[in-house]
Order: structure tokens, then sequence, then C-alpha cells
């Protein structure tokens, strides 16, 4: 009996891009894509998973348990650049492949960081709420133009918000544990010790992942080093920066605004951050446009492809995994099941 690799799909918001998903039906695989709850915690995920040979996940938790529960999971195709909702060791052990679509949402994420910085700046949104409850007044607000922008993290991203800050006349600084000096130089960037950045900006914008060397990087020390006055954003992750620390900060008048699309736990902000007319506390909207779904879908599909024709996988993160999973081969849509296990 000919048996079709079974691919499931995560991120509900996925099914408005069938056209994404074409090449796979193409070649036999039966794309079944998520109605229900998401993101999935790693319970809900491993029963999800089930006995499928591959998943496209977004925002949900892949923990050790599941790729324990799920024996036949040979890849996982982030739908989002991320990894630390990913037990990569676990993937590794079980010999599942992780893919990344690296590149693909950067412009959306870097439009929103600056989108989040005008609307700071000018104070838009209190603005906005005082004018439909019938008061007429306005506050100064800040000119771009001539301010130090610091980016913590000049990677896809940061560089894409440093030349459109460039593009407002920002000062643009810059601190990298892994600097691309090319890159800064091409665009008189310098880089500068974290401390340095700190003391400097204006603004502070966030593009680095969520590693144990990141989890607080932005402390109560941290913030205390920054300019008063100076304005924060981050669209990279939530415990990236200590909630608490922020909220005294943005209290005592040390910082003027600050801009928070990702939170300490995903789908909520805590609740002493609320109430406050010089924060902006969005729904992890960084990736979430039209054209990067369709972005990182496509690449997600093409990593998918590219393994299933036995092909090089692009933006994989863990090749070593294929040496774990060497006893089950990988399984062509045409293979039986019994063949690819026989």
């Amino acid at each position: 009996m000919s048996h079709h690799p079974v691919l499931v799909v995560t991120p509900p918001m996925l099914a408005e891009y069938p056209q994404a998903f074409a090449p796979l039906a193409a070649l036999g695989v039966d794309v079944r894509i998520n109605t229900g709850a998401y993101p999935m915690d790693g319970q809900a995920l491993a029963a999800y998973i089930g006995d499928a040979d591959a998943a496209i996940v977004g925002l949900d938790h892949l923990s050790a348990d599941v790729f324990a529960a799920c024996p036949n999971l040979r890849i996982v195709a982030r739908n989002g650049v991320g990894v630390d909702n990913v037990d990569l060791d676990a993937a590794t052990a079980h010999g599942v492949l992780i893919t990344v679509p690296y590149g693909a949402n950067s412009t959306s994420v870097a439009e929103l960081a600056l989108g989040l910085l005008l609307t700071l700046a000018r104070r838009v949104i209190p603005t906005h709420a005082r004018v439909q409850s019938g008061v007429w007044r306005r506050e100064p607000g800040l000119e771009l133009s001539g301010k130090t922008l610091g980016i913590i993290g000049l990677g896809r991203i940061g560089k894409r918000v440093a030349v459109r800050a460039q593009a407002f006349e920002m000062r643009v600084i810059a601190n990298d544990i892994a600097p691309d000096e090319a890159f800064a130089a091409a665009h008189g960037i310098p880089f500068v010790t974290r401390e340095a950045l700190l003391a400097e900006c204006d603004v502070l914008s966030l593009h680095v992942p969520l590693t144990p060397l990141t989890h607080h990087l932005i402390n109560r020390p941290a913030l205390a080093q920054m300019k008063p006055g100076a304005i924060l954003i981050n669209t990279a992750r939530g415990p990236v920066i200590d909630a608490r620390a922020l909220a005294d900060a943005l209290d005592s008048g040390h910082l003027a605004g600050a801009a928070l699309d990702v939170h300490t736990v995903e789908g909520q902000v805590e609740p002493f951050l609320l109430g406050r007319d010089n924060l902006i506390t969005t729904t992890h909207l960084g990736a979430y446009t039209h054209d990067s779904l369709i972005k990182t879908t496509i690449a997600a599909v093409d990593s998918l492809l590219q393994f299933w024709q036995q092909e090089a996988i692009p933006n994989l993160i863990n090749p070593e995994a294929a040496l774990n999973a060497s006893a089950v081969r990988v399984q062509h849509p045409t293979q039986s099941k019994e063949q690819d296990h026989g």
C-alpha cells in the first residue's frame, strides 16, 4: 500500500495561502492545516502532530516530549525565525531536522519597529484616544532627525532597521556579538560596547534572539545606564527585557516611552504594564503581514520539497540530526511506508 506523507500545519492563518502548498500537493503530500487553538503547548502539539511525517510550526512549543511522542516526525519547518520555542537538542537526538526561513520576515519586522518608534515619538495613540473622547489637545513630540538610534543585534532585521532609520537622518550605532564589519562600514555604522550604546542612544531597538545570554539583557542596571528621556523598542522576544524593571523606569520618567511587540509570556501582557500612555503593547505583529506570511510559508514549503526530493535543504539549522536519523531513510512521497521502515 502506497503511503502519502502527512504534513501538519499549526498556524490556522496559513489556510489563507493555499497556493503556497500547491507544490507539496503535487508531490502527493497530504497537507492538513490546524483549525483549532493556536499556539499549542507541548501536550496539545504532540497530539496534533500524532503520526505525521512533517510539520510547519509557528509559535507552538516544541518540547522534548513532543519529539518523543511523535516517532514518525522527520522534519519541522518553522514559520518564523525564532527557535526559542524549539528544544533543538531533543530534535537532533530524535533525528528531526529543523529549518528556519531566515530573512523572509525581516522587512515586516523592521517596518513595524520604525512604525512603533514614530507612533511613540509623535504621541499618536494617546492623542487619538483624546480626540475620540472629544478632547482636542496637542502635545509636543520628538523629531527623529539627528537623534541616535542604538541597535543591539545588527543582523538581518537590525540591518533593515538601520537603513530605514538613516532615511530619517538618524545616527545609528550598533552592538553585536558577531559584527558584520563590511555592512557597518558600507553604511557608516560604528560598533560600540553595549555600555556605550546604552549611554549614547536616544532610541534603543532590540533585534537579538532569545538565548541564555540575552535573557533579561535589558535589566535594571542596563535601563539605569540609558539616557533620561530615551525610548525603547522591542520587536525581538519578550524575556530579553526585565518587564518589572521597565515598568519602574517608565514610572520614574527615566524612560520617555517604550513599545513592546513581544512579551514575557506569549499572548499575555503583565498587568503592571497596562494603562500607560507612554507604552505601546502589540500582539507579536512583527512578522504578521500578508507579504511575510506568504514568504515564510513558501520558504518552509521549499525546505520540505528539498527534503522529500532528497536534495540539500535550505536554512537547515541542525544538520547533525540527519546522522541520528540514518536508521530511518528519508522517505520520498512515492515510497511506501513498508519500504521506509523495512
